[in-house]
């Protein structure tokens, strides 16, 4: 009755940390409840929804769903430009010949720049297979690893310019394009592969896949090393 009295005389004054308003108190929090708000969120979006699909017309309904499958397919398309455009760049360079043969690459940048593409796809593998698929946290990777993606952000601009300073000597200024399609190609070929897991493990088998590219391509590649240059 005093700290009700206090609270009546001074509204602004603090109230029991164990109790809110009307003198609830707060509970724990079950252990099966711990990483279910996304999931909450996820239904009443998907109710909100439908909820505002049943106040549209028939026009406007069909309107929105027309437009929906044109997002879809001009993003299938949009990927399917990328990765045509990666598949030709590895094609007309032979790109993963020229990188381990020719002696114009400068090796201090490009082994520095592996190592860091190594820290990087070894961090992509630990959240994405180890730690989402073996032991199933399904919580998003800035949540359960907060320090990881800055980290893998750094270590990516870094290998970026490593990439850059290794192959100028070979390709020049063509050498940003070549990393700019190949990014690309690889971030939208997600686009074409399965969800979860599989498509996790799928992208690591094109992004090694891609090394051994150089044993099937027949001619030398675009700027490669000629005898004249050593």
């Amino acid at each position: 009755q005093a700290g009700a009295g206090v609270r009546a005389a001074v509204p602004w004054a603090p109230r029991d940390p164990m109790n809110g308003a009307h003198g609830a108190k707060y509970s724990k929090v079950p252990a099966e409840q711990i990483g279910k708000p996304r999931l909450r969120a996820r239904r009443k979006s998907d109710s909100d929804s439908e909820e505002d699909d049943s106040k549209l017309t028939e026009r406007e309904r069909a309107k929105k769903k027309w437009v929906g499958r044109l997002n879809w397919a001009w993003k299938k398309i949009t990927a399917a430009f990328w990765v045509g455009a990666a598949c030709l760049m590895i094609w007309w360079t032979n790109f993963f010949r020229v990188i381990w043969e020719s002696p114009l690459v400068n090796r201090t940048y490009f082994l520095l720049a592996l190592a860091c593409l190594a820290f990087n796809m070894s961090m992509i593998a630990y959240l994405a297979l180890w730690c989402a698929w073996i032991k199933g946290i399904e919580d998003p990777w800035e949540t359960h690893a907060p320090k990881a993606v800055p980290a893998m952000a750094i270590v990516g601009v870094t290998t970026v310019c490593l990439f850059f300073f290794a192959f100028w000597p070979v390709w020049g200024f063509l050498t940003l394009a070549i990393q700019v399609v190949f990014f690309l190609g690889f971030v939208n070929a997600g686009q074409f592969l399965p969800s979860g897991n599989l498509g996790s493990v799928l992208m690591f088998v094109i992004f090694f896949g891609a090394f051994l590219t150089s044993e099937l391509i027949p001619h030398e590649g675009l700027a490669h090393y000629k005898p004249d240059q050593l």
